[in-house]
């Protein structure tokens, strides 16, 4: 087979692109010979790894389905800090669009299918000339649009990202729609099949929602909160927690919100620390029979309430402390949609599993294989387009 690629766009941040590639690039690397490849050219976000700063989402897909790309091939090109007004008023850096180039020539020298990621909605990068359609272009490889789940939003979604990869001529394979409610699946069928269908593109598949997918785990928290472990011992650092609760309230809502949703995170104030005293003397009692999924104690705390960290203890309950106040704490956990990271192995297999499941990823791979026809474009204007290109060409 020879080497290939396929472009996932999605349309906006956060519409899943990356945990659909996870369960793509796992399908495909156990039906073809040499396997599949990943590669993000304009990534956003960046982690450092022996003190070097690499792509966050190529760290994430590498490490964790085990690929042996080097990640300067996988992610070629950061958008850091200062980038665009460097490249607006200087023109650097420069040679991006040849560094994409050789990033994905390399890895499809060593595997049969390369993944390539796209950053954002479909318009980001254009300030370097470079948006996802360009480099799609670029790389001459087909679309598939990941598209967040609803019914008029997802179509209106298509119709506006859609329309940059159209304009350039590029191939769409075709949809997979994500995270959708499962209480909503069939009437989201019913609608947007026959929509997709009327216009030639074909829907691969519907991914339902699935909430421990989205659950932030205690290093997640971590890392956004400063976190400080009160107690000696440190509990699975990937334990994945259902959402948060702040200690605004009475004891009593409080003592409610445990109960109803025993699984989150208590964020409470240093000096409302009766709050765990009452959490405590319910769960010894067997009132609370389980609850809460770990405590951060927010403001000055110095942990010399020894009482309390025994009981946390003896409970198996994780208790952290922040310097942040609780209204802080809370209002930067809103803010944060929580992504799956490295570590985070039984996440990112039940991503896999979800992915394989609900999307028609043979059909991807005959798709890939087949001549591919851009919708809207009929076949006669495509090639009467190829036909003056290339006169013009020969022409000089």
């Amino acid at each position: 087979m020879k080497r290939q690629g396929i472009y996932i766009a999605g349309s906006d941040m956060n519409a899943g692109k990356t945990t659909f590639s996870l369960g793509l690039i796992s399908w495909l690397c156990d039906h073809l010979d040499r396997g599949a490849s990943f590669m993000k050219p304009l990534g956003q976000k960046t982690t450092l790894l022996d003190g070097a700063s690499v792509g966050e989402d190529s760290f994430l897909v590498n490490t964790s389905l085990g690929l042996k790309s080097e990640l300067k091939y996988a992610a070629p090109f950061a958008m850091s800090a200062g980038a665009s007004e460097k490249y607006l008023a200087e023109g650097h850096p420069l040679h991006i669009s040849g560094k994409i180039q050789k990033a994905f020539r390399h890895l499809g020298a060593d595997t049969d299918m390369v993944v390539v990621e796209g950053t954002g909605h479909p318009g980001v990068g254009s300030v370097f000339g470079l948006c996802n359609a360009s480099v799609a272009s670029l790389l001459d490889i087909p679309v598939l649009l990941v598209l967040d789940a609803g019914i008029g939003k997802t179509i209106d979604r298509f119709a506006l990202c859609n329309s940059l990869f159209h304009d350039r001529d590029i191939p769409l394979l075709g949809v997979v729609i994500n995270r959708v409610r499962k209480s909503k699946m069939e009437k989201v069928k019913r609608f947007l099949d026959p929509w997709f269908s009327a216009r030639g593109i074909r829907v691969f598949g519907y991914i339902p929602f699935v909430s421990s997918i989205a659950r932030p785990s205690l290093s997640m928290l971590g890392k956004e909160l400063d976190l400080e472990a009160v107690i000696s011992w440190k509990p699975d650092p990937y334990m994945p927690v259902e959402g948060f609760i702040t200690a605004f309230g009475s004891i009593r809502e409080i003592l409610t919100d445990v109960i109803e949703n025993p699984d989150s995170v208590l964020l409470i104030s240093a000096t409302r620390l009766e709050v765990i005293d009452a959490l405590i003397t319910r769960r010894l009692s067997g009132v609370l029979e389980k609850g809460p999924g770990a405590i951060v104690i927010c403001g000055s705390f110095a942990g010399h309430d020894s009482y309390l960290v025994e009981a946390c203890r003896k409970l198996d309950i994780p208790l952290y402390r922040t310097i942040k106040s609780a209204g802080d704490s809370a209002s930067i956990l809103n803010r944060r949609v929580f992504k799956v990271e490295p570590g985070e192995s039984v996440k990112i297999s039940e991503i896999v599993e979800t992915v394989r499941e609900n999307v028609d990823l043979a059909g991807i791979l005959e798709a890939l294989r087949s001549p591919v026809v851009v919708p809207g474009i009929p076949k006669q204007t495509a090639l009467s387009r190829a036909r003056s290109w290339f006169s013009k060409l020969i022409r000089g």
